[in-house]
């Protein structure tokens, strides 16, 4: 029997009992016991066939419980329900005509299926304690994914020959599909991927929450980010590798933002758009080229009352949180710069030379035209020097409170090891690649 991407023949063989001889005579012995009770009889079985057919198709876990369920006449298949001590529960159905059992997860056999006009309960479904609450049996997979989720509903989605999805909703417009192993085990690895980041037309797309509410979060998020913005649209951006999401959002007045919401549903950073361009290519509801053309201004006024007087042509914004630090292409100068803005009129600036040492790389200009500061450091301390740098590069190694960078001579007699107090450009040292050892080595030409 053949499956979907997605999805697994679980659904076909649970419709198939429904017009079976298996549905009408099992129905006629369970009218004869109590509701719910499993024989002494079907647990013995289950005990003694189960636990090695299960293993056989892949299924890791301690089986704490089994019983015998069912037997097909048809394709005398024999099918078992386990317990696990962590986990999913699952159906075993043992085929004499294959190699090894088929799983499906209690979720999928928990469906109702049609008996004519009526819907019933699935011949198949699970009735052992140990899979009574199928809700619990989801907590572990959140909380190894780093989620914290109140659970109020809850759907199978289906498995890939490696992979197993199941939806899980959190409350008003969250939610996630956990992504695990085929059959899921909690020894893999299990991801928790929000609703918010599957298309609708994704087989994988939540169910139990639509777009509208999906999207509500913006609300929240705007709400708490101390911006101004009556919200005129939003729409979903991408999710990073750590687990958080990303949102733009427009505003009635022509503004635009970028919000990050952390792992954790908390605000992350929020970026105006003018400065949104690394998170997935920047705004597409705001114009965003005439906001950073009003920000080139701003900024070269606040560069110039830090002491470096340039006319703004482009500029960066590193995500840093709770600092300001910008990088500044000039029309006026060939030597771009970082500046750290710490007030109105106050801040560090850094030649791209250095900055690149205090873990921010320039992209616009290069950091040739900030060799001569360089040089003059290396005099400051070596004062009989001829040493004219050509090159720099940051050093493997530095100390809790300072940087270093291997400085190499044009006039190939080698390189300096230069030491910056970390957040200054204030050299704190000049040492030979001797010296310096416990820094790297030097491997620009002449060393």
């Amino acid at each position: 029997m053949s499956r979907n991407r997605y999805g697994i023949a679980a659904a076909v063989i649970l419709a198939m009992f429904a017009t079976s001889g298996v549905t009408v005579a099992q129905g006629k012995k369970k009218e004869k016991e109590v509701a719910g009770a499993i024989s002494q009889k079907d647990r013995d079985r289950g005990m003694a066939e189960a636990p090695a057919l299960a293993k056989a198709a892949g299924l890791s876990c301690t089986i704490t419980e089994a019983r015998f369920v069912v037997a097909d006449a048809k394709t005398k298949t024999n099918y078992f329900e386990v317990a696990c001590d962590q986990g999913l529960g699952y159906i075993v159905g043992q085929d004499p005509a294959k190699p090894t059992a088929s799983l499906f997860p209690c979720f999928d056999a928990e469906k109702k299926i049609k008996a004519g006009d009526k819907e019933i309960d699935s011949p198949l479904k699970c009735k052992l304690a140990g899979n009574a609450n199928l809700q619990a049996q989801i907590t572990p997979y959140l909380t190894k994914a780093g989620k914290t989720c109140a659970t109020t509903g809850y759907r199978y989605i289906g498995a890939s020959p490696t992979k197993t999805y199941i939806e899980v909703a959190c409350g008003p417009g969250n939610g996630f599909v956990l992504e695990t192993a085929a059959p899921a085990n909690l020894s893999a690895d299990v991801k928790a991927n929000s609703c918010i980041s599957f298309d609708a037309t994704d087989t994988r797309a939540c169910q139990l929450t639509d777009r509208a509410s999906q999207l509500a979060v913006v609300d929240a998020l705007v709400a708490s980010s101390g911006k101004t913005c009556a919200v005129k649209d939003k729409r979903y951006v991408l999710a990073t590798t750590t687990g958080a999401s990303w949102f733009e959002v427009s505003c009635q007045d022509g503004s635009g933002y970028m919000l990050e919401q952390l792992s954790d549903g908390k605000n992350g950073k929020t970026v105006a758009c003018a400065d949104a361009e690394f998170v997935g290519g920047g705004c597409t509801m705001t114009d965003s080229r005439a906001a950073k053309t009003e920000q080139n201004g701003l900024y070269s006024r606040l560069a110039e009352k830090v002491g470096f007087k340039c006319d703004v042509a482009q500029y960066g914004i590193f995500g840093v949180k709770d600092k300001e630090i910008v990088e500044l292409k000039c029309n006026d100068r060939p030597d771009g710069a970082v500046i750290e803005f710490k007030g109105a009129a106050s801040g560090v600036v850094y030649p791209c030379a250095i900055a690149e040492a205090q873990g921010y790389r320039c992209s616009f200009t290069k950091k040739d035209p900030g060799y001569p500061q360089i040089t003059k450091d290396i005099k400051s301390f070596k004062d009989n020097s001829s040493c004219v740098v050509r090159e720099t590069r940051t050093m493997e190694k530095a100390s809790e409170s300072a940087v270093y960078i291997e400085a190499n001579c044009a006039d190939n007699s080698g390189s300096y090891i230069v030491g910056y107090n970390r957040g200054t450009t204030k050299p704190i040292e000049v040492l030979s690649c001797a010296q310096g050892k416990a820094f790297g080595a030097c491997k620009l030409p002449g060393n």
